[in-house]
């Protein structure tokens, strides 16, 4: 009878442990990398970008399918919410804002995550037709392109040259 209750006791504290310090652990970290597949091939969902004291957890776009709708699929964003386009080659991309909701801020950022150019409180064109939407194009070439909620920006003092970090 005594040993069934250390069992009891010990399963109890076993199970309260994980309840309280068991938020981070998963299944995921038990399994094997030959059994998923190496970490290269697993497509990375979002990241934080930071530029001075603004920290965004970005969403990754770097398919063709998201960049083209970047953020229309979205009623808003919360205010640490954004969306990093990441392309194939510095440029200068341009962007609409076709199908949008809400007013953004557009930050072009070059391959050594050096912000290049910002177009502030970007409002959206409902009701227009794409010919007649609005063409932002910065003003030197960038691989990433950073879409946070209007205002943030500014509210964060973000300026040309400043240094932005992130992981993809």
């Amino acid at each position: 009878m005594k040993k069934d209750l250390a069992i009891i006791a010990g399963l109890v504290l076993v199970i309260v442990f994980f309840i309280i310090f068991g938020r981070g652990f998963s299944t995921g970290q038990f399994i094997t990398p030959s059994a998923t597949g190496s970490a290269e091939t697993q497509k990375k969902e979002s990241t934080q970008v930071t530029v001075k004291d603004l920290m965004i957890k970005a969403k990754i776009a770097d398919e063709p399918k998201e960049q083209q709708t970047g953020l229309a699929d979205y009623s808003s964003l919360g205010l640490d919410e954004g969306m990093i386009f990441v392309f194939d080659q510095s440029k200068r991309h341009t962007f609409w804002m076709k199908d949008m909701d809400f007013a953004i801020d557009i930050v072009w950022i070059d391959d050594q995550k050096k912000i290049v150019d910002i177009a502030p409180n970007v409002p959206p064109e409902p009701g227009r037709d794409d010919k007649e939407l609005s063409k932002y194009k910065p003003r030197a070439d960038a691989k990433y392109v950073l879409e946070i909620n209007a205002g943030v920006s500014s509210l964060h003092n973000l300026q040309v040259g400043d240094q932005a970090s992130f992981e993809l």
